[in-house]
């Protein structure tokens, strides 16, 4: 999967948004609106990793193709095929063992910036999340 790369990424609510004050004060003045928030703020992201990356490398230009996509996951059901279709998108014998892969976090007791324990309660436990993943999936995206 060298060419490309998916995020999974829960959005706050606009009241949790509107928490940040900074963000509110910038709605307030127009700077914002609260849809676009989340397109800058990955923006920002998707710059700075390619100017790293550039620099790194002694390179120059675009790194991140656009656009990239963006999809609404309106039910537990579609969150659950998302996470396993991530998991197993890796064009490799195993993805279990891709280095790139979020799925051993969900499985490790290590620290973790990942929703671990959400993600594998929206699966039943562990060994269902397993299961799951050992089913090949079909699902288009």
């Amino acid at each position: 999967m060298p060419n490309h790369f998916h995020l999974l990424v829960k959005i706050k609510s606009e009241n949790e948004l509107f928490a940040f004050q900074k963000t509110d004060k910038l709605v307030e003045k127009g700077l914002h609106s609260a849809q676009n928030i989340f397109s800058k703020q990955f923006s920002k992201i998707f710059n700075s990793y390619s100017q790293a990356f550039n620099k790194e490398n002694n390179r120059h230009g675009s790194l991140i193709e656009s656009p990239f996509k963006r999809k609404l996951i309106s039910s537990e059901d579609y969150l659950k095929q998302c996470i396993i279709y991530i998991h197993q998108n890796p064009n490799h014998e195993d993805f279990r063992n891709y280095k790139y892969s979020s799925y051993k976090s969900f499985l490790s007791n290590s620290t973790t910036s990942l929703m671990r324990s959400e993600v594998l309660e929206l699966f039943g436990d562990k060994k269902n999340f397993i299961f799951c993943h050992n089913i090949p999936s079909n699902y288009e995206f």
